[in-house]
């Protein structure tokens, strides 16, 4: 299991990953308030014993933030985590913002109860929702040509195949070039 790392007190502590409802608290709070006490409730689950309005101040627990976020980027940029970039190409557009459709596709996927998916390890609940997004657009031909798409524009190496059965090489090779 993963596990996050920091310093407290001169004391190099580990923690478990935070679920998807803590990493709610952390990362989309109301306000500061609101973030703190997310933090204050993911670290107390995670450090028996240790009263963390006691050890910490709201300045150490938002530079804590700063540093889970920075490390659960790092995780989430992974393959195993990463959903692909799919653009919708629904053409009727929401006015609203609804924000827990990501909630909703992995319960759905999963066949999950909302509750069930908050509890989830973060890095649970984004293998799910990479899943889903692949499982829901692999189901029609259009949803495979953006997903091959996505898959296109977010290769970070060329496909070097295609690129010597192009016209253009396959002339080179034929002329001795």
């Amino acid at each position: 299991m993963q596990a996050f790392q920091f310093k407290m007190g001169g004391q190099l502590l580990t923690i478990g990953i935070p679920t998807v409802r803590e990493c709610d608290g952390i990362f989309s709070p109301v306000n500061g308030y609101e973030q703190i006490k997310g933090a204050e409730s993911y670290l107390t689950r995670n450090i028996e014993g240790v009263s963390v309005r006691d050890k910490l101040s709201a300045t150490d627990i938002l530079s804590l933030v700063v540093r889970l976020g920075a490390w659960l980027a790092q995780i989430k940029e992974t393959s195993a985590y990463k959903a692909p970039p799919v653009q919708s190409t629904a053409q009727i557009v929401n006015p609203y913002n609804c924000t827990t459709t990501h909630i909703k596709a992995v319960a759905e996927y999963a066949r999950m109860s909302f509750q069930e998916v908050w509890e989830l390890p973060i890095t649970d609940f984004w293998k799910l929702f990479r899943d889903a997004i692949i499982w829901n657009y692999s189901r029609t031909a259009e949803g495979i040509d953006q997903l091959e798409h996505a898959k296109a524009i977010s290769a970070t190496e060329p496909d070097r195949d295609k690129l010597g059965s192009s016209p253009a090489i396959v002339r080179r090779r034929k002329n001795g070039k």
